[in-house]
């Protein structure tokens, strides 16, 4: 993607949480509207426009495959189809106050959920598999056109990977070192956030496993890519559709002691954001800074439609 496209090298998320940022994309609005701060799910404001009903009511087909975990349950937020969504099963943490966190239920456990497994995504090849099967046997014959989102967990934590991506990121060499003498590491927000997870007690095995396995679940990421490039040449669309692959936050994968996201250093608040298709032809590495809500604005240029007003970002092409 990003030798015939462009890649995008400073992307950020609206807010590096699963919950707050996926509710800024999917209202097209920053966190600071939305007042999604965490991921629980209570009592947040319901009444945003979002991008599938924008473009259903301007003919354009939306369609959402995998969970969505924002401020309404998929079925509210006007896609014109979706496919194996999945809202979230509990409210999450409603405590958003800036007392001292206290420390996680099952912190210690976590460190351990790494290395292979027979089954590791389970939910994450359903949506594929969907995804695929709709784009190879529909997307050319609605007569219209579609913007589609495609939702998976990896390489979200859990790091439990394949047997194959697993002994391939077998390193002889040394990994890097956990940076906590490091200024940065001692802001008393970090400090905070690293008793809350106990991650200070991580054995050096389970910081080896835990980057080994983050490593095989971004391998997987990048084979199901090629699935879905495969899918829109053998669909026949793959010269009129633009693909983008972004994430909503990042990995901070031991750097400063810390783990998973949830603070904005760059390893947690930088994304992903690779794009490519006609409207973005081979652009090379691009350095203009850009955000997730530019990914959602896309979704309007591309298939012709008008951004609605109040929503902040700016296509990605432009």
């Amino acid at each position: 993607m990003a030798n015939g496209g462009a890649l995008f090298q400073n992307a950020y998320c609206p807010s590096p949480l699963c919950l707050p940022c996926r509710a800024a994309f999917t209202a097209g609005r920053y966190a600071h509207e939305t007042q999604a701060y965490n991921n629980s799910n209570v009592n947040l404001t319901t009444d945003f426009d979002t991008w599938g009903r924008a473009l259903d009511r301007q003919g354009v087909h939306s369609v959402m495959v995998g969970k969505v975990d924002a401020f309404a349950p998929s079925s509210d937020l006007g896609y014109s189809e979706e496919i194996v969504t999945g809202d979230r099963a509990f409210p999450g943490d409603t405590n958003i106050s800036r007392n001292p966190m206290a420390i996680r239920h099952g912190a210690n456990e976590r460190c351990w959920q790494f290395g292979p497994k027979n089954d590791p995504y389970p939910h994450d090849d359903c949506a594929i598999e969907n995804a695929i099967h709709w784009l190879e046997t529909k997307a050319s014959g609605i007569g219209k056109p579609f913007a589609m989102a495609i939702n998976i967990l990896a390489p979200h934590f859990p790091h439990y990977c394949h047997h194959n991506t697993w002994d391939k990121y077998a390193f002889a060499e040394d990994l890097p070192k956990y940076g906590t003498e490091e200024e940065s590491a001692q802001h008393p927000r970090s400090i905070e956030q690293k008793k809350h997870f106990q991650v200070e007690a991580f054995p050096e095995e389970a910081v080896r496993g835990l980057r080994r396995g983050y490593y095989a679940c971004v391998d997987y990421v990048d084979q199901q890519l090629g699935r879905i490039m495969k899918a829109l040449e053998n669909a026949g669309i793959s010269g009129s559709t633009n693909l983008i692959y972004a994430s909503d936050h990042g990995e901070m994968l031991g750097k400063f002691g810390m783990w998973w996201k949830c603070s904005l250093y760059e390893d947690s608040a930088r994304i992903p954001i690779i794009a490519t298709g006609p409207d973005f032809g081979n652009r090379g590495i691009i350095k203009t800074p850009v955000n997730l809500l530019d990914v959602q604005a896309e979704f309007f240029k591309s298939t012709g439609a008008t951004i609605p007003e109040g929503m902040k970002g700016r296509a990605l092409s432009e």
